[in-house]
């Protein structure tokens, strides 16, 4: 099940615009002249259903955490367990198979899950009944005529507090933190399950696995950061002097040397 609230395109303030929206043709319905008798107020006890059905929906749909839960979601555990079989089970590859007591382990993990899924439905079915209970308890005896666009979005703000209340108190409970960390911890263990037939399967095609992959690009780029670190270093060493030019330089005599050394080798003339 994809969660659209995380989706890049999901905007707030249309989303609050479109369920205001959607409150309001609700209250209408319920306080139309034919829905109830001549003269009542409308029975907004019978709104609590309408309102806790929807709220227990979005729910569901907004703490949806992979793809696994929508078979878990099932009418049952049974039911969830045979429908994550075509998608967790090993390939009938032959080697490329996963040994049986793999499989059976994610078999086992798929079916927790499913049992925590719904045990996790029914915290939203209490919070969403809970919900609209306190909403029409708020309510009190509220105008019988047709709702206003202004007095709908009043009562819309307090559906909205209602429920806030509502799924904080619940949330809060130690059962229910108790029962998402079981379920963060059965998820990530069915990861790692799949994981595992990933890697056998791309061992018996002769295909290099995850694990292989990841230690290649980790050498690669440590070999990148030595790389750069001795071209930086050589760029900031300045040059060595060249060794013929300077053994050149040191072997030359000065140009008036010649000059003096033939001077004092000249014969003096005897005196008379």
């Amino acid at each position: 099940m994809q969660n659209p609230f995380m989706s890049a395109a999901f905007k707030p303030d249309l989303a609050f615009t479109g369920a205001a929206e959607r409150f309001f043709e609700l209250l209408k319905s319920f306080s139309l002249p034919g829905a109830g008798a001549a003269g009542a107020a409308p029975d907004w006890s019978a709104l609590a259903g309408s309102l806790a059905g929807q709220f227990e929906q979005w729910l569901k749909s907004s703490q949806s955490a992979g793809p696994w839960f929508t078979a878990a979601s099932a009418s049952g555990s049974g039911a969830g367990l045979g429908a994550a079989a075509s998608s967790f089970g090993p390939l009938p590859l032959g080697a490329g198979a996963a040994p049986q007591q793999d499989a059976q382990r994610s078999w086992d993990l798929v079916a927790r899950l499913a049992q925590l899924q719904a045990q996790l439905a029914s915290y939203w079915s209490e919070i969403a009944h809970d919900a609209a209970q306190r909403f029409v308890t708020r309510m009190g005896a509220a105008a019988g005529g047709a709702p206003t666009l202004d007095g709908a979005l009043k009562l819309y703000e307090l559906w909205v507090n209602c429920a806030e209340e509502s799924y904080a108190a619940t949330v809060r409970k130690e059962e229910f933190c108790r029962l998402q960390a079981q379920l963060a911890n059965a998820s990530a263990a069915l990861l790692v399950e799949q994981r595992r037939h990933a890697e056998s399967l791309v061992r018996a095609f002769g295909l290099p696995s995850r694990n292989e992959v990841d230690a290649l690009y980790a050498q690669l780029k440590e070999l990148r950061t030595q790389l750069a670190e001795l071209t930086e270093a050589r760029r900031a060493k300045p040059p060595p002097p060249d060794r013929a030019t300077a053994g050149r330089g040191a072997g030359k005599r000065p140009a008036s040397a010649p000059a003096r050394d033939r001077r004092s080798r000249r014969a003096r003339k005897p005196r008379a």
